[in-house]
């Protein structure tokens, strides 16, 4: 019989959509931890753990008939994987999500098969940097081990860049840090489940609008994607590959990547699903069932929910943080009452601490539409780009 551990890092935006679809399902399962604040809302289900330590004697034995682990946010990847290989339970061994999470390695392992390939190497010095550069153009700077966009940079010119080369490597001078060319191309990201090594696409995502730069803070997805379904069917097969050559076997993957001249370029793969509360946007009009419900029963069943495509388009709007501060409010009435906007939902507190991009990696909330026609969903989502005022101090 199956049971089910969910890994639930601290401020996972996912830890109750995760818990009351297994509930709802009727899942045997537990919760471990690093957060109080999971403890007090799902009571006895829940084992707190450093995420740092290992795990002790007497929490393994209340972990002795767990089947199946699951991380349901990026911070707990490493620590599932770890619990994978300790229990000898389905998920991601620690091996391959380590792989995953290391972006020089993986940057080698994508060129090996990919037609579009991007040179890259570790910058250990403002020099490194300079003479990158200076031979392979325009590029991008990030921590091998980041994630959300934080602390990643575009370089088009170094001498005019380097201010913001010099915050940013003070800022993670604790981190390693990659340099890899920059790819041309239009941005799309795909959103999966590994069953036993293979791949099945849920969907892929169209982002419309390009980043602001020089950094790379998400903005808008809007699904189903214009993409042919013949290209569509060469992302899956050169994104499955990529997920062998990595050593994927099991779970949910949410994939960025370009395509360029019908040649796809991928960006990077996460062995977890899509992040934030985007995911709220498939259960709002494309699929009967939720995300997490298509998930849960694919890595406990081994078998891909039927999926029944409805015929609006739907989308998300990540709301950015324009600058550091303490966030005080924003006008979410107004918002919610832009035409084909479903939903709004504000994550950040009262007096929350906010970092402005590359340094920060909150969103203020998130922006829901869904119509019949792709071009009303992209309208209302910038329009409420353009409405938002948030007060920050």
């Amino acid at each position: 019989m199956n049971k089910l551990l969910l890994v639930i890092p601290e401020n996972s935006y996912k830890s109750n959509d995760f818990v009351l679809t297994a509930e709802k399902l009727g899942i045997d399962f537990l919760i471990i931890t690093d957060s109080d604040q999971v403890t007090s809302q799902f009571g006895d289900t829940v084992i707190i753990q450093n995420f740092d330590e290992n795990i002790s004697d007497e929490t393994l034995i209340k972990l002795q008939k767990i089947t199946h682990v699951l991380p349901v946010d990026h911070s707990g990847l490493k620590y599932a994987g770890y619990l994978v290989d300790l229990l000898g339970a389905k998920g991601n061994k620690l091996f391959a999500i380590e792989h995953s999470m290391n972006k020089f390695e993986s940057r080698n392992t994508f060129n090996s098969i990919s037609n579009i390939k991007a040179k890259n190497m570790i910058a250990k010095s403002l020099k490194d940097i300079e003479l990158f550069t200076e031979k392979h153009g325009t590029s991008v700077l990030k921590p091998n081990f980041g994630s959300a966009s934080k602390s990643v940079l575009k370089i088009n010119n170094f001498n005019q860049s380097k201010d913001y080369i010099i915050n940013l490597m003070n800022d993670c001078e604790d981190q390693e840090m990659i340099i890899e060319q920059y790819i041309e191309g239009t941005e799309y990201a795909l959103e999966g489940n590994l069953i036993n090594s293979n791949l099945n696409k849920i969907t892929i995502f169209d982002k419309p609008i390009e980043y602001k730069e020089p950094y790379f803070e998400e903005s808008i997805y809007i699904t189903p994607s214009e993409l042919s379904e013949e290209l569509q069917n060469q992302i899956v097969e050169l994104i499955g590959n990529a997920c062998k050559k990595i050593g994927l076997e099991n779970g949910p993957v949410h994939v960025e990547f370009k395509i360029l001249d019908e040649n796809i370029f991928i960006i990077e793969i996460n062995p977890r699903m899509i992040g934030g509360l985007c995911s709220k946007c498939l259960s709002f009009g494309l699929f009967k069932v939720s995300l997490e419900e298509i998930t849960l029963h694919a890595f406990l069943y081994d078998e891909l929910k039927p999926i029944e495509l409805l015929s609006n388009y739907v989308g998300v709007l990540m709301l950015p943080t324009p600058k550091t501060g303490k966030f005080v409010s924003i006008n979410q009435d107004e918002l919610e009452k832009i035409d084909n906007v479903s939903t709004v939902e504000i994550t950040v507190s009262q007096n929350s601490d906010l970092l402005e991009p590359p340094f920060g990696d909150k969103y203020l909330g998130f922006v829901f539409s869904q119509a019949n026609e792709k071009a009303l969903v992209i309208n209302a989502l910038m329009k409420a780009m353009s409405t938002s005022m948030p007060i920050i101090k």
